[in-house]
């Protein structure tokens, strides 16, 4: 989820760091909790698979590759760090943890809250598949391999299915900003990957073997208090869409963060037909990191925190089942910085803690029970 607005919402994050990473809003987050993975850096994505084993992809913390690259936007030439440093964990059945793979992480040293790396997981028949990275109008400089692209996990390292910043660069679909976040990821009963672009404003469908990629879906922003400089000063939202999930009627919906001004009740879920039109199936949200569906027949979604005009107020994540309309409700709140979640076939749901954070500070905390079989509609 790091295109500009994003970005330019991570600053705000930065300037409240101290109030929100608080000893008492860590504790308050895992207090309803078990804490079953730690030390992460920047948890974007959760995946638990059906051999019982759960699965996190980290931001990572760049690495000793200095790269002069134009900073969104401004076009103001800043320094920039790349490694291969972000993870992807595998905790097994039996509690064992161990590291599966590293992916390409690029950091903003001026701004932690700058980092790209790992963000979401799916597998389909057995193989393991990650989005990575973002990528953007940078001149002459050459993409790296890895960033902006789906990979499959094999032999401890990512290999690139397929590349997002290709077709943003040469179709631009939305129209605006050159720039490719892969984000949003899940395997869809077609056996496609399905991937929120959280920076192209699209959704995209990529067949594993062939890499091909189609445009899905082109999302279009919505009105917005304030001027919107990236929109040619127009009162109008970037909908930067942060997670895929699928009904088991084969239908998608997709969630939305979205831009700034980053108000309570501007999020929403959208449901999108085959031929890519887009209806709202759930409003009044507030900043959605991750969708998914639970083994209850409801659809779970992650809101960050909630942003006043003094920033983010400290562990004020939740956990939310949508609803259609403006119906959904809270079932988990008082989290740190959430982003990702997924549930085993009992209900109990895996969510990644401090997401924005420090690095070793993320954590996967499991909650027992959240989407057992006993919730609306059942």
């Amino acid at each position: 989820m790091r295109r500009k607005a994003i970005n330019r919402a991570c600053v705000s994050l930065a300037v409240s760091l101290a109030a929100v990473l608080s000893a008492d809003g860590i504790a308050g987050a895992q207090e309803a909790g078990t804490v079953v993975i730690s030390g992460l850096n920047g948890p974007m994505g959760v995946l638990v698979t059906t051999d019982g084993s759960v699965w996190a992809v980290d931001t990572g913390v760049g690495g000793d590759v200095e790269m002069e690259l134009p900073f969104f936007g401004t076009g103001e030439q800043s320094s920039w760090r790349f490694g291969e440093t972000a993870r992807v964990v595998r905790m097994a059945p039996d509690g064992t943890q161990t590291e599966v793979a590293r992916l390409p992480s690029i950091t903003f040293p001026e701004d932690p809250f700058f980092n790209t790396g790992g963000a979401r997981l799916a597998m389909i028949d057995g193989q393991l598949y990650a989005t990575t990275g973002m990528w953007w109008s940078v001149g002459d400089t050459e993409r790296p391999r890895g960033m902006a692209a789906v990979v499959r996990i094999e032999d401890g390292q990512g290999t690139e299915v397929a590349n997002t910043w290709d077709p943003e660069r040469d179709r631009n679909p939305d129209t605006y900003g050159l720039e490719s976040n892969p984000y949003g990821l899940a395997a869809g009963p077609d056996g496609s990957l399905w991937v929120a672009d959280a920076a192209a404003n699209d959704l995209l469908r990529i067949d594993p073997s062939t890499g091909q990629v189609e445009v899905m879906a082109v999302f279009s922003g919505w009105p917005g208090p304030i001027p919107n400089p990236e929109r040619g000063g127009a009162l109008v939202v970037a909908p930067v869409p942060t997670g895929v999930a699928f009904d088991h009627e084969g239908n998608v919906y997709v969630s939305f963060l979205p831009g700034l001004p980053l108000l309570p009740g501007s999020a929403k879920v959208v449901k999108v037909a085959p031929d890519g039109a887009v209806t709202d199936y759930a409003t009044g949200l507030t900043m959605l990191t991750d969708l998914r569906m639970g083994p209850d027949g409801n659809l779970y979604a992650v809101t960050l925190a909630e942003f006043t005009e003094k920033g983010p107020t400290p562990s004020s994540g939740e956990i939310v089942r949508v609803l259609e309309g403006d119906a959904s409700e809270a079932v988990l709140s008082g989290l740190s910085f959430p982003t990702s979640i997924d549930f085993n076939a009992a209900g109990d749901a895996y969510v990644t803690i401090n997401g924005l954070g420090e690095p070793g500070t993320g954590e996967v905390v499991l909650y027992q029970g959240l989407a057992a079989r006993s919730g609306p509609g059942h």
